[in-house]
């Protein structure tokens, strides 16, 4: 949860102000941690443990679901957001876990590698990226992203797969991502320039995101172009898949 484009869409509010309190304090009905983590089967504990890695900054930290997780695996780790709702909510449930993470309140233009260092990977999960709507933003963001990289250290960063979205085949299936039984993701207004997420809760609460449908290829490209290599993707962790037929694409890619 970071970052929206400084150039404000006409459209969308600021990325912080569309997770309200209360809307934070139903995400991990969303989620349903225990279920997400059956879902990603150790999947980035496996990739950072595969290229070496032993701390790792997580740049959109959310209501710290990842965190924890690499926490618990023998992680060093250390938790940013963009936004207060989401930070106050991943140190509750640091607290609630019994686990000492350092956290910063930081959106992805004030991130300093003087301030926090450097790290062997940097983490940007769920489609947080997307929330970035100019490609001159994204570039900035990606900068700062492999600034706090060691030579060599891995960048992680998935999406959303807009371009499955973008052609109308939109599916949720609770399997991975948003695993939680008593809330459901639906699409509003859908175009080139912004994708609506619609949350329903149970009891009829309703929120909504808005944010910028980035195709797979589109992000692959940044990234090369803001000097990493070694491009790799996944679709719903796996790494030959059907581009139509996944939920999230995972990209990964080495800083030179």
């Amino acid at each position: 949860m970071n970052q929206l484009s400084r150039h404000k869409h006409n459209e969308v509010a600021s990325y912080a102000t569309q997770y309200s309190k209360n809307f934070v304090e139903r995400w991990d009905e969303l989620i349903d941690w225990e279920k997400r983590k059956a879902g990603e089967g150790g999947f980035f504990e496996k990739l950072l443990r595969k290229h070496g890695v032993r701390s790792v900054i997580d740049v959109s930290t959310g209501s710290g679901f990842h965190a924890v997780q690499l926490k618990k695996a023998g992680f060093d780790v250390v938790a940013t957001d963009g936004s207060s709702t989401m930070l106050t909510k991943a140190r509750a449930n640091f607290r609630k876990a019994g686990l000492d993470i350092k956290s910063h309140y930081r959106d992805w233009q004030s991130l300093d590698a003087q301030e926090l260092g450097q790290f062997d990977a940097v983490v940007c999960l769920g489609s947080s990226l997307c929330h970035v709507f100019e490609a001159h933003d994204r570039l900035n963001v990606l900068a700062r992203f492999k600034a706090l990289l060691k030579p060599g250290g891995l960048l992680v960063v998935d999406q959303r797969n807009f371009l499955a979205i973008r052609a109308g085949n939109f599916k949720a299936s609770g399997h991975y991502y948003y695993c939680g039984t008593n809330a459901s993701v639906s699409l509003g207004q859908v175009d080139e320039q912004v994708c609506e997420f619609i949350y329903r809760f149970d009891n009829e609460e309703q929120y909504t995101l808005k944010v910028y449908p980035l195709l797979p290829g589109e992000l692959a490209t940044e990234m090369l172009a803001c000097g990493f290599r070694a491009h790799e993707s996944y679709g719903d962790f796996q790494s030959v898949y059907d581009m139509m037929h996944c939920d999230f694409v995972i990209h990964t890619a080495l800083a030179e």
